[in-house]
């Protein structure tokens, strides 16, 4: 590594939010900094006393819960290099192959969704008539207006509309909407294609089409070895052996043992303010000054932080809609569950009008969640498309569950564990008109350096995004500090 720049007088760096986003922009932080020659100090202020967020692993007589995302895709670079830096690339825990089956709840019944071109025409997933569509997708032209929603909200398609033109309604209707529904907990009809899903925009703009895609694609992979071009999600879904929040732990032990970095839990940050050529953080007790501050919390969050330097951006980061779910997990033992489980879980179009939303089969995903001879599911509720289920107590969200799954699955009896986790605001709605909110938001960051923004709430819900954002902010920082006048010595007040 290079030698450390010697200096007196760091570069004094506040990071809002201890979650994901802010923990992996902290440590990016200091070894960009290193790079650099760069000498810098970084203070990461969590509301709750233990960093994570939302990557949190609950335990329960040898059941094993996850509180957020389930895992994620090893398909991201940036994530990768993050598990190596802090020492977690041999705990990785790759899904089971048993995974790679999914299903979806058609007219009451469940039905694999197929995983190859040639099962496809012979599923009865869809009606001939919605294949002979899809397949004309060949053929329907480009929009002229692509990749203009930033700049013009007008242009900015949802994914329905977008699934319709290209691929059929029945084929939007049956797999596209729950597919949404599974990732964002919201809509198909109601967010941005550019914003939510920005691959799909460029393969029309760059192929004229998916299928013509993937077909050029595919030839591109072939020649090349790489993996990189494929057109859709691609990678195997991967957690730890101790769960998502082992990531968490392997961040913060590696932080907390850099002299360069304070983490202080049971911060719950009021606003952020500028004065006096500084940045400060206000909690109990207020911090600073900062040369720059990043808020790492979620949009609403960051909101009310920011009032006091911009109203408008303020005003801009409130409207970001959040998506309400419950999360129940229930445990089974074996005996109790007829259906074999041998799969991902499943998905509910909205058609169906059911409160389930979906559900993973946990146990069958990853080894050891569960005591032996038992199943784990994890099922969804809520979304932006049926918030009142959340007016539920923990005892009926669990009484509607099971309603809704004993046919699906034969499950006798009532579960040996029960547990319902609640996120009011659980993922970042991206509507139409995000990515022109974003330029906006991106605006009147411009009218005050030294101040950044970084999340799930912006450009990706993903683990996967919020690191690879963090690499990308860790630069702009750094980038800003090399043409920022040198702040006079001054101890942070506490």
């Amino acid at each position: 590594m290079p030698e450390k720049e010697v200096s007196t007088n760091p570069w004094r760096l506040g990071i809002v939010g201890g979650g994901i986003a802010g923990l992996a922009t902290a440590l990016d932080l200091l070894d960009e900094a290193e790079r650099r020659r760069s000498n810098v100090h970084v203070t990461v202020f969590e509301k709750e006393s233990e960093p994570g967020g939302n990557l949190r692993t609950l335990r329960h007589n040898d059941w094993q819960m996850e509180w957020g995302p389930n895992g994620f895709l090893d398909n991201e670079p940036a994530t990768l290099r993050l598990i190596e830096r802090v020492g977690l690339t041999n705990a990785l825990q790759r899904s089971a192959d048993a995974a790679r089956r999914r299903f979806l709840l058609v007219d009451g019944s469940l039905r694999e969704i197929p995983t190859s071109p040639g099962a496809f025409v012979k599923s009865d997933l869809l009606k001939t008539s919605a294949k002979f569509r899809m397949a004309g997708e060949f053929f329907v032209p480009p929009r002229k207006n692509l990749g203009q929603a930033a700049e013009n909200v007008g242009t900015d398609e949802t994914i329905a509309e977008f699934g319709r033109r290209r691929l059929g309604s029945e084929f939007t209707r049956i797999m596209l909407d729950p597919m949404v529904k599974g990732i964002f907990g919201g809509e198909a009809e109601q967010l941005s294609l550019a914003a939510a899903f920005p691959r799909m925009v460029e393969l029309e703009q760059q192929y004229g089409g998916l299928f013509k895609a993937m077909i050029k694609l595919a030839r591109e992979k072939k020649k090349s070895g790489r993996s990189k071009t494929d057109a859709g999600p691609s990678g195997t879904l991967h957690s730890f052996e101790g769960g998502m929040n082992q990531l968490i732990r392997g961040l913060a032990d590696t932080l907390r043992s850099d002299e360069r970095v304070t983490l202080i839990g049971g911060a719950d940050v009021s606003r952020i303010t500028a004065r006096d050529g500084g940045w400060y953080v206000e909690a109990d007790p207020g911090h600073g000054p900062f040369d720059a501050v990043i808020d790492a919390a979620p949009a609403h969050a960051a909101a009310g932080h920011l009032e006091r330097v911009s109203s408008e951006v303020a005003r801009h980061l409130s409207l970001i809609p959040f998506a309400p779910m419950a999360v129940i997990a229930l445990g089974f033992d074996r005996t109790a569950v007829i259906h074999d489980l041998d799969g991902f879980g499943l998905l509910v179009p909205g058609s169906e009008n059911r409160d389930l939303l979906g559900a993973l089969w946990t146990s069958s995903i990853f080894p050891g969640r569960t005591p032996e001879g038992k199943v784990l599911l994890r099922c969804m509720a809520g979304g932006a498309g049926n918030p009142g289920v959340m007016d539920l107590d923990d005892e009926g969200l669990v009484t509607l569950i099971l309603a809704e799954i004993r046919s699906l699955m034969g499950i006798k009896g009532a579960p040996e564990m029960a547990r319902v986790i609640r996120h009011e605001r659980a993922i970042a709605q991206y509507l139409p008109g995000h990515l022109a909110r974003m330029k906006e938001i991106e605006a009147g960051l411009a009218a005050s350096p030294g101040l950044f923004l970084t999340g799930s709430s912006y450009r990706g819900i993903s683990v996967n995004s919020c690191v690879k954002e963090a690499e990308s902010v860790a630069d702009r920082v750094l980038d800003y500090l090399a043409d920022a006048p040198r702040r006079a010595a001054s101890p942070e007040a506490m």
